[in-house]
């Protein structure tokens, strides 16, 4: 008897050692985040919005975490593919995802393993509103033009996904004013704003860095802004507001983790990250390449992410709609 009470008293011992030993080590590893190269997945083509923001942010972000951030693109889905790779990688803080408004979109429109809440907030660093652009060759000079047209004539509309922020927009915009478009969903704004200065479709909906060099080239005309005021940018190009249409929307982009990820390293993340946004070498290129940088944290970017969840929610069955027309 004594002998099986002694085996169970070392089995206990061994198994409170081992728990032990891997939560120090666990700890350890947490504490000595990072320790290697991380990887940034973003999931769209490169040279889009998401593309060129992020990486100005991780080549900067890399000097405080004394790490490489690698920058991979993983296009595919509309941005499924990538999101759901970050979503099914170890929570441990070396697969993290250039989010946007895809990220809410794609969970409420299409079938994903994952959702919003597969994710854990980092930081939300800009917020773009959205632009109506015309194919230069197109002779509408006025949004109020333009839509009048599309209602006895439906408009080819290109995005950069089907789900994205530009097609919700441009369906918000539907269902307000009684405008109609054809869409054409790209695999991002590399795709769809020289589709559209090529005339091989008449309208845009997306944003001032991705289509500012097409606007500069005369390919493509600004005609209104969803934001509540008129942007300095482009201080020339009204509101939608100001035109009868009460609509304030636009694409926003951060960086999430896959759910589960430490507090601590969350916290070692925003921090670096929040470091590199209020940098001056971060803010002249943003400012160069027409970015606005805004800076959330974790809990303000989780709260940002469910508004903008029951946002879309609201408009579902519209999207759902154009979503089986496809």
């Amino acid at each position: 008897m004594h002998h099986t009470t002694s085996r169970y008293l070392i089995v206990i011992l061994v198994a409170v050692a081992t728990v032990t030993l891997l939560f120090s080590n666990v700890a350890l590893a947490q504490q000595n985040y990072p320790n290697k190269p991380i990887t940034m997945i973003v999931p769209f083509n490169a040279g889009g919005a998401v593309d060129v923001t992020i990486r100005i942010i991780c080549e900067e972000a890399e000097k405080t975490l004394g790490q490489k951030i690698l920058v991979i693109n993983k296009a595919g889905g509309g941005a499924t593919e990538g999101q759901g790779f970050v979503a099914r990688s170890k929570p441990d803080g070396y697969a993290l995802l250039a989010g946007s408004s895809s990220l809410v979109t794609n969970t409420l429109t299409k079938e994903v393993d994952y959702t919003v809440g597969s994710f854990d907030a980092i930081v939300l660093y800009n917020f773009d509103p959205e632009v109506m652009f015309v194919y230069a060759g197109e002779p509408y000079k006025s949004i109020e033009e333009l839509i009048d047209h599309t209602k006895k004539e439906p408009l080819t509309s290109a995005t950069s996904g089907h789900s994205t922020s530009h097609h919700l927009a441009s369906l918000i915009l539907e269902n307000i004013s009684g405008a109609k478009f054809k869409y054409i969903h790209t695999k991002g704004g590399t795709e769809a704003v020289p589709m559209v200065a090529g005339g091989h479709a008449k309208v845009l909906l997306g944003v001032w860095g991705e289509s500012r060099n097409m606007v500069d080239q005369g390919k493509l005309r600004p005609l209104a802004v969803m934001s509540k005021m008129r942007d300095p940018r482009f201080a020339e190009v009204p509101t939608f507001k100001e035109k009868g249409w009460d609509i304030e929307y636009g694409a926003w982009r951060g960086i999430v983790a896959p759910k589960g990820t430490p507090p601590d390293i969350r916290e070692k993340l925003f921090q670096a990250f929040k470091k590199a946004l209020e940098s001056s070498q971060v803010k002249e290129k943003f400012a160069k390449a027409d970015y606005t940088i805004m800076i959330k944290g974790p809990n303000d970017f989780e709260s940002f992410l469910k508004n903008d969840y029951e946002g879309v929610k609201k408009i579902l069955d519209q999207l759902k709609a154009e979503s089986s027309k496809q």
